[in-house]
């Protein structure tokens, strides 16, 4: 076999027909996941996109396999390998896990062949390809394509370029995506040649490169050519493309559109977005004729004038015309309105072709069959002409000309139904580089997640994320996860005082955190908040060196919640003016607010009424970590990850916070533990934007005890606000994105849309699913997206072995707003996972 090629140059293909292509790599969009406004944009963008394109455009959308070199590459990368052995040998961890799966991408194209310049212009270009030709029969060297013409035909796709919508980002494809296209072609399912990132060199040697995709033979049905025999066989039963070349045979089924419902509407319509959702990959391509709408609306009269000639003929019987003929009438009355409303209205003849592949000539033929099953349900039918599978083949490869065939399976549609159809719309998840996070869930292979930490401040945008999802959905599981990335990559070539940082507030009994955050790279610190504290954590000896601002502002918020003080009435205004005066002495402390407020007393009543309170608080064992001098005041500037137990303090229950009224009747326990919790969370957050150099995340699973005050609230704000200028950012963890911010209050509205990456795992009661849909930013009233969450992540009602390989099912939206389906994974390093389940069985298992 020989392709009609004679010349890549830039995205440029000269044919040996004469003509010339221009290809563009297009930017795909999220669309099953994505909010219903985006979905309507991208409509909108298509629709504009088809309406401004002329001639017979080529749509192309291929899965090419995903390197796992590759992928640890882009792990490792920005990493110093040499402080970070442990994330190393993960890297050779990760490589071996994925060597072992079918890794796949999409990618799309446009590819245009370009109007002749002139009629002269025509002419000599089918000449010269002629002449080239024959130079090749007769065993010499043809003359390569001009630079003049190279730069004619370069300036005029770039002027065609210009004039098309921005809607549909896309740029111009190189020529080693151009040579990968056709050599992917002859290789699927084999060890085909890896998609380039159009950052290669240009091509050497004048496009004859080309010459190389010519050494490839199809066998319709397939064919043994180490013998000399015909294929055997019933030629319906052997419905698929045998192409062979060095690297071995590729198994190829073609199928093309043949019938679509006579009417659709979104989702339904989507078939080419849901194409990328199937449990196999799928290449496709959609061969369009375009005719501009006043040229088309002559060809819907004279079909109007055949039907009433056929309804004319019926006037004579007594039963009338068929009812066909009347609905064949108004579908045609209906094309014919929708095509003249608007003078930018075109008809497009789209012809679709799709392609499925397999190690054997049975799992080729297998899927094929699966996939028009799939379909089956909706009508789209996806046919398999006998003896066609190579004129098929052909019209999947831009440069070659639309096969006869496929001039029988042509659609004739308007711009916007066409667009309807969704091309262009693959998921993509995750960043470029950083740790493997997780597996997109999409277009049968896996296609990693990579999720970058640091890369928010980077780019001048919040690192914060959040887990949402009910009790064993994997919640936890992925928040240790993201923890443990941000530890391991924390080194950075060329920064020695760069280092990954964790502050984690650890409120289990089993004190589940502290045996993570030991078993993570680094070194690790355990603070534990109980009657045998061993350090102080009080605020005016804490930060007075640094700031007494802050000093001052953590103070005074930690004792208005322990002892019930409103900021502005005369006890609050007391305090304030006491913290003030004992931070303008040497060696402030607590104990000496107590002696402040005590001289105050005399005269002033309030003064008196706080030192009372006060020296009833710090008689109690519990509140020895802020009220006894003698103890040594925490540091947190040396360990990598630094671990608060607090399992010992009592905190309210959430409905016990629900109103004014039962907080003023709390139990001192409660309320001494509720006003710890905030002074902790204020140490976590002032110890990791302490560092500009290291990238520091506060971590607060069940964050409800945080945001359940307003001076929680401020504190977690102020660190999402400020954290992308220090380098920071929080985790965060609940069942109910309302406990990250409340629904009621104006900062909790702020919180959640100052978070970028959002995680939605299972859900399993729908008002719960609705909040986190909402969360997530899309439909939150959409019935599939809701029977999806409640019930297709992660299900509990399978059996163990597909339970544990489904587990940690989610919906991620990444740091740019794309939504997918995702499965987190469990970080490959063998201490990580003896303790990074929650469940009482791998305790024992692990102990």
């Amino acid at each position: 076999m020989r392709l009609p090629i004679r010349h890549v140059e830039g995205n440029l293909v000269f044919t040996t027909h004469g003509t010339t292509w221009a290809i563009w790599r297009v930017a795909a969009a999220n669309y099953s996941h994505a909010p219903a406004t985006a979905k309507k944009r991208r409509l909108k963008a298509l629709e504009s996109l088809f309406k401004s394109l002329t001639g017979e455009p080529m749509l192309m959308s291929l899965c090419p396999q995903v390197d796992p070199i590759a992928v640890v590459r882009a792990m490792v990368a920005d990493v110093d390998l040499k402080k970070s052995p442990r994330y190393e040998r993960l890297g050779h961890a990760v490589l071996d896990q994925l060597e072992n799966m079918e890794l796949t991408g999409r990618t799309d194209w446009l590819a245009i062949p370009l109007p002749a310049l002139s009629r002269k212009d025509a002419a000599l270009s089918a000449f010269s390809a002629a002449k080239a030709e024959v130079a090749l029969q007769l065993g010499l060297m043809p003359a390569p394509i001009t630079t003049g013409e190279i730069d004619r035909r370069s300036e005029q796709a770039a002027r065609m370029h210009a004039q098309w919508p921005t809607g549909v980002t896309m740029r111009r494809a190189t020529e080693a995506e151009i040579l990968w296209i056709y050599g992917h072609s002859a290789r699927r399912g084999l060890a085909e040649p890896f998609l380039p990132d159009g950052t290669e060199p240009k091509v050497r040697g004048r496009g004859r490169t080309v010459a190389a995709l010519g050494d490839v033979l199809l066998a319709e049905g397939g064919a043994d050519f180490t013998e000399r025999r015909a294929a055997p066989g019933n030629p319906f039963d052997r419905r698929f493309l045998q192409v062979s070349s060095e690297w071995g045979d590729s198994y190829q089924a073609m199928l093309a559109l043949s019938e679509m419902p006579e009417a659709f509407a979104l989702p339904g319509a989507a078939y080419l977005q849901q194409l990328d959702d199937l449990a196999y990959p799928v290449d496709w391509t959609a061969r369009l004729v375009i005719t501009p709408g006043s040229k088309a609306e002559a060809k819907t009269r004279k079909r109007a004038r055949h039907l009433k000639a056929q309804a004319a003929e019926y006037q004579g019987d007594p039963a009338g015309p068929p009812s066909s003929i009347a609905k064949h009438e108004a579908d045609n009355d209906e094309f014919r309105d929708r095509l003249t409303a608007s003078a930018r209205e075109v008809e497009i003849r789209a012809m679709v072709t799709l392609a499925v592949w397999g190690t054997t000539p049975d799992d080729a033929q297998d899927r094929a069959a699966a996939l028009a099953s799939d379909f089956g349900a909706t009508d789209y039918t996806f046919s398999r002409p006998v003896g066609e599978q190579t004129s098929l083949w052909h019209a999947m490869l831009p440069g070659c000309r639309t096969p006869r065939v496929m001039t029988g399976y042509a659609q004739y549609l308007l711009a916007r139904d066409f667009a309807m159809a969704m091309p262009w719309c693959g998921s993509q998840l995750g960043d470029e580089r950083g740790g493997l996070f997780g597996l997109q869930l999409a277009s049968g292979g896996a296609r990693p997640v990579m999720v970058d930490p640091a890369r928010g401040p980077r780019e001048n945008a919040s690192a914060s994320m959040a887990f949402i999802g009910e009790l064993g959905a994997g919640k936890s599981v992925g928040l240790k996860s993201a923890v443990y990335s941000v530890l391991a990559r924390g080194h950075q070539p060329g920064k020695p005082d760069s280092r990954g940082r964790a502050v984690i507030v650890d409120r289990t009994k089993e004190e589940e955190w502290a045996r993570f955050a030991k078993a993570c790279p680094g070194t690790t610190q355990v603070i534990r908040i109980d009657q045998s504290a061993e350090v102080s954590l009080d605020p005016l000896r804490l930060y007075v060196q640094d700031s007494p601002k802050v000093a001052a502002r953590f103070c005074e918020s930690f004792l208005t919640l322990l002892l019930g003080v409103r900021p502005m009435d005369l006890e609050g205004v007391a305090l304030s003016e006491a913290v003030q005066a004992v931070l303008e002495r040497p060696e402030p402390s607590m104990r000496a607010l107590v002696d402040e407020l005590t001289a105050r007393g005399g005269e002033d009543t309030s003064a008196r009424n706080l030192a009372r309170k006060l020296k009833a608080v710090a008689r109690k064992d519990l509140a020895a970590v802020v009220f006894d001098d003698t103890l040594p005041v925490v540091d947190t500037a040396r360990a990598d990850s630094v671990v608060f137990l607090v399992n010992s303090l009592a905190l309210p229950k959430k409905s016990e916070l629900a109103s004014e009224h039962r907080i003023e009747r709390l139990e001192f326990e409660k309320v001494l533990g509720r006003s710890l919790m905030y002074l902790i969370a204020a140490v976590a957050r002032e110890t990791v934007m302490k560092n500009k150099e290291e990238f520091g995340v506060a971590v607060f699973d069940e964050c409800w005890w945080l945001t359940s005050s307003d001076e929680g609230l401020e504190l977690l704000l102020e660190l999402m606000r400020d954290g992308r200028k220090h380098n920071a950012a929080a985790y965060v963890g609940s069942h109910d994105p309302y406990d990250i911010g409340p629904a009621d209050s104006e900062k909790g509205a702020i919180i959640r849309g100052l978070i970028p990456h959002r995680l939605l795992f299972r859900q399993t009661t729908r008002t719960l699913a609705s909040r986190g849909l909402q969360f997530l930013g899309v439909d939150a009233t959409d019935a599939d997206m809701l029977d999806l969450v409640t019930a297709g992540l992660s299900p509990i009602d399978l059996p163990d072995e597909e339970k544990l390989a489904r587990a940690g099912e989610c919906l991620y939206r990444d740091l740019a707003g794309r939504i997918g389906l995702m499965k987190v994974l469990i970080p490959m390093d063998a201490a990580i996972m003896r303790v990074i389940h929650t469940t009482p069985t791998n305790y024992r298992t692990a102990a």
